[in-house]
Order: structure tokens, then sequence, then C-alpha cells
């Protein structure tokens, strides 16, 4: 090997470490579904959407292809909305994640969710997507700051193949 590849290469290898990603601290994915994927779960399936705000920053961006781009109030007032419609559908929400970095007061979390719909006499129904979201730590507290789902890639389905690759939050 040529003396100046082998100078490129042993400086690369040596940078490597900056460029690798770094295991998220357990003790702060503990505080993550602790402060915010337990109650969203719950505010989620119980419909509250006092408590569902809650866990967003008041300026947060939410994005999707079913009803676009909204943010902060905007958002919030089609949460209270949609979840003070009378429905008989009974929703359950579960997360699979494949990817948390944290800061100190920043995160940022990519993984899948599976919404299950059930009517009474009916079979239940279940809908998968590919989430996004940045979190903020405010006040001490881990909320949503950004989120962006997406129910295909690339043209193709998310399927429940797709979600059962990742890592199961367990919030019971």
């Amino acid at each position: 090997m040529k003396p100046s590849l082998a100078l490129f290469v042993l400086c690369l290898l040596n940078h490597l470490p900056i460029y690798s990603q770094v295991p998220a601290d357990p003790s702060t994915e503990q505080e993550v579904n602790e402060q915010l994927w337990k109650p969203f779960k719950k505010a989620y399936e119980s419909r509250d959407w006092k408590a569902f705000n809650a866990l967003h920053t008041d300026d947060v961006l939410r994005i999707n292809r079913w009803s676009g781009i909204r943010q902060g109030a905007a958002y919030m007032e089609s949460n209270r909305k949609h979840f003070q419609q009378k429905t008989d559908c009974q929703k359950t929400i579960d997360f699979r994640l494949e990817h948390r970095l944290y800061s100190d007061d920043m995160g940022y979390e990519v993984g899948f969710y599976r919404i299950r719909t059930q009517k009474e006499g009916e079979e239940t129904k279940e809908h998968y997507a590919r989430f996004h979201v940045r979190l903020q730590k405010v006040d001490g507290q881990w909320q949503i700051a950004q989120d962006w789902d997406v129910d295909n890639i690339n043209g193709r389905p998310i399927t429940a193949e797709d979600f059962n690759k990742g890592t199961p939050l367990d919030l019971d």
C-alpha cells in the first residue's frame, strides 16, 4: 500500500467514532418512556385531548399526508375537535423503535406505530406507519416538538412485518 493511502486510511479509522452512532443511555430512554410515551398511549387511547396536547411543545410542528402541516395552537385545536367527536370505535396504539438519540435536552426517535381499531361486532383493523419525532425537554419534561409520519415508503405500504422489525416499546 502506498504511504499516502495508508496515512489516509489511518486518519479515516481514527475519526470513525466521531461519525458512529452512540447508543442511547438506558436511563434517558426510560425517562422518555415514563414522561412521554406512557402518557401518550394512555391519552390517545382514552381520547383525552388535554393530556395529549400537554405532551407537545407550544410550537409543535405536525406533518403527515392526511392533514398536511399544522403547528402549535392549530394542531392542538384539531386534536381537541378530533378527540371530542363521538365514536363507536375503540383504538389502541403500540410503538416499535429503530433509533433513539439524545442530548441533554433534545432527542430524536424513529420507529413504527400500529393503530388497532375495533368496532363492536366487526373484525379488528390495523394501520401501520413510520414516524420521526424530535423531542424537547421543557421544564424537566420530555415533549414532542416535531412529529412526522407516513404510511408508505417509496410507494410501498408499511406492514406488520416492518413494524415487527423494531424494538418493542413496553408501556404497560
